[in-house]
């Protein structure tokens, strides 16, 4: 019988926008349920609503953080057609209070207590961090800024003007590059050294 009146009853174009009522902002993705139905539809992120319903209609709007709101649709609707706003209060979700342990659970507390080490004041972080192989290996792994760059670009052309309309040496004919080479061989020091490692970020 229910069903047979509701068919009676002419549909309408319902559209609208779900806004906050202290902030007059739209609520993104209000939800909008038909009384009676398990019909329904979800508001876009700018609180932007429309769909078909009947005249006579209750609707529910809900909401995480507000509080329901109700509508009835009118009757004798002109154009069929319905435009509105309908304003939904805060309410503040208050839920349980919830005690986070970042290693797990408590049976995890003994372990990682026993693992955890002491944090670094920050005098022994700047003397890691101003240390001449931390230094060292942040020259060879970082590029070269532009103060550099010109710096040794002004030097190649001081080089050049030097030796100008005339030919430069070659240190392949110098007998002192030579010695210089000779005694880096023997001292090893073109052999492959292991690359200086960063420390590990442990604050």
């Amino acid at each position: 019988m229910a069903s047979a009146q509701k068919k009676d009853r002419p549909v309408v174009q319902f559209s609208g926008f779900a806004m906050s009522q202290d902030s007059m902002t739209g609520i993104p993705f209000a939800h909008i349920g038909l009384r009676g139905s398990n019909r329904g539809g979800v508001a876009r992120v700018d609180g932007f609503f429309s769909f078909a319903v009947n005249e006579g209609d209750t609707l529910y709007f809900t909401s995480l953080g507000y509080e329901p709101a109700t509508y009835i649709v009118p009757s004798n609707v002109e154009d069929s057609k319905i435009s509105t706003i309908i304003l939904m209060r805060r309410a503040p979700f208050i839920g349980p209070l919830i005690t986070v342990y970042y290693w797990g659970d408590r049976s995890n507390f003994p372990q990682a207590f026993r693992d955890a080490r002491p944090p670094k004041d920050l005098e022994q972080r700047a003397m890691e961090n101003t240390s001449n192989a931390i230094l060292s290996a942040l020259g060879e792994k970082l590029p070269i800024d532009g103060g550099e760059a010109a710096q040794r670009y002004m030097q190649v052309r001081a080089q050049q003007a030097y030796y100008y309309h005339q030919q430069a040496p070659q240190n392949i004919f110098n007998p002192l590059a030579w010695a210089e080479f000779i005694r880096a061989l023997k001292n090893g020091d073109f052999k492959k050294k292991a690359e200086p490692q960063l420390p590990k970020n442990d604050y």
